[in-house]
């Protein structure tokens, strides 16, 4: 019995991978468990592992394609079992039409001849063949892209242009340590001098969308995605479409927003993945949950002091102690104090979350415009850690994270976000809930503040009052007005002001 291999649940947003390399060759055994396949999305890489143990009898993808989440990657089973054959492409089905039985014989048209199969042990479409006849190509040298890795027409002429070119001039080292590899793999599989792709920019800034748009432009192929990553010039605006008639009701929905109009010298970026996704999730957010910020002000001198004190015992560890952690722990505990801050709305109810999985937003670094992009690793369980447990997963998603190797497991199941947007500078923001949780702690750069100490009534004046300068942070706390109120929020808030500047 076969077994066929999926990928896993990558999360919210994501729609294709691309196939970065195979590690297991067809015909070769595996184990389940075992890593068959690295795969990449816009936010992370990952592997897929085999979900059974047998002989790997079948790849539907070769490196370098980009498949649908729900793509079937290839089949495990016995060794020499047959495969049973999916759908293929559309250009394969050959529909024979019944004719007019009134119809005489001599006005019917002859059937035409069918391809000669030039290897029938090759799936390939009926004009993929005629073509690969013409052009002199063996079938078994092409990889297919149709569907169950069926050799289609495109293939065989993007074989053919490829032949034609001959391989691109190699890169030299110092060129090649500049580029990503999964760039360089896909460059590899259309043979892409990626010197052209890049024109004035450097080899650093090609994206693998910037590649296949480059070979989809050069080899006219239809089936390569042609999403376009850097700027071009701003169109012109459009002629606005005909309006619907009276009679149909419009859907009801948010006035749409005109564009701007093009000015000379305009640059239109368009949109990364990363940054669509970004977007959705944003007005999601906005337009689903009604939105209020508490802000609160935290004298850090404490947490400052037992980080110094204890630095180098961390480090001795192989720790990095980062404030990041302290955020963490003391975040916990507001959760503990308000449970409601660590939930869910629904229709029937409020959803209290049982596990305290908070979840670190990670800016991606930006582009030449400034454009970048956010991603949140999520420390899961984090009230089963202590100070050293908190701060050594801190490390491991951050430098996961600079990697880019990110599993959808350290992505998923947050139930509260910290933003720390005070490493920019930025004193306080108003940070947007990422749903469906039902807040979110933004944590402002320490700066030192003069702060006047109390000997006697907090607001009366005292003759023994004083001024002193402390290193403090604003906390913004974004929460969800359905779920939280004023009251529920600051008691929140107390309470991770009262681990901060009570730590011990």
């Amino acid at each position: 019995m076969t077994t066929e291999i999926k990928l896993p649940d990558l999360g919210v947003g994501i729609e294709d991978v691309t196939i970065v390399r195979w590690l297991v060759k067809v015909g070769e055994p595996v184990t389940e468990g075992a890593t068959l396949v690295e795969v990449a999305t816009d936010k992370v890489d990952t592997e897929v592992a085999a979900p059974a143990s047998g002989t790997l009898l079948k790849r539907n993808f070769s490196d370098g394609e980009i498949v649908d989440i729900s793509a079937v990657l290839g089949v495990i089973g016995a060794a020499g079992e047959a495969v049973a054959e999916r759908a293929v492409a559309t250009e394969a089905v050959e529909v024979t039409p019944t004719p007019a039985p009134s119809a005489p014989a001599a006005e019917r048209t002859p059937a035409s001849p069918p391809a000669e199969p030039a290897d029938d042990s090759v799936k390939a479409t009926p004009v993929a063949r005629r073509v690969a006849q013409e052009e002199g190509i063996a079938l078994d040298a092409i990889s297919g892209t149709g569907s169950g890795g069926q050799i289609t027409k495109d293939d065989v002429l993007s074989h053919a242009a490829k032949a034609k070119r001959g391989d691109t001039p190699a890169l030299s080292e110092e060129e090649a340590a500049h580029i990503r590899p999964p760039v360089a793999r896909l460059a590899a599989t259309y043979n892409v001098d990626l010197r052209e792709v890049a024109g004035e920019r450097s080899l650093g800034e090609i994206t693998r969308h910037d590649v296949l748009r480059f070979v989809a432009d050069r080899d006219g192929l239809d089936h390569l995605p042609k999403e376009p990553d850097y700027p071009t010039e701003a169109p012109k605006p459009a002629i606005a479409p005909v309006a619907a008639p009276a009679s149909v009701p419009a859907p009801a929905s948010r006035p749409s927003v005109a564009a701007a109009p093009s000015m000379d010298g305009d640059l239109l970026v368009p949109h990364s993945r990363i940054r669509q996704i970004i977007a959705k999730n944003m007005v999601q957010s906005a337009f689903t949950a009604p939105h209020v910020t508490t802000l609160w002000d935290v004298n850090m001198a404490t947490v400052i002091a037992h980080r110094t004190a204890h630095k180098k015992e961390f480090a001795t560890a192989g720790v990095n102690l980062t404030l990041t952690a302290y955020l963490v722990q003391a975040i916990v505990a507001g959760l503990k104090a308000v449970p409601a801050a660590n939930a869910s709305w629904s229709d029937e109810g409020v959803i209290i979350r049982r596990s305290y999985n908070v979840g670190m937003a990670v800016a991606l670094a930006p582009d030449q415009y400034g454009l970048g992009g956010l991603i949140v690793p999520v420390i899961h369980n984090a009230d089963d850690l202590n100070l050293q447990g908190v701060a050594r997963r801190v490390n491991e998603l951050a430098e996961k994270a600079r990697a880019n190797k990110l599993s959808p497991q350290d992505m998923q199941g947050g139930t509260f976000t910290l933003t720390n947007y005070g490493t920019g500078g930025s004193i306080f923001q108003t940070p947007v809930i990422l749903q469906p949780q039902v807040g979110i702690l933004g944590v402002g750069a320490i700066e030192k503040r003069a702060v006047v100490v109390s000997q006697g009534h907090p607001l009366e004046a005292n003759t023994g009052d004083y001024l002193t300068f402390a290193p403090m942070t604003t906390l913004g706390f974004s929460y969800d007005h359905r779920v939280l109120d004023g009251a529920s929020a600051d008691a929140f808030c107390a309470a991770v002001k009262k681990a901060l500047e009570g730590w011990k």
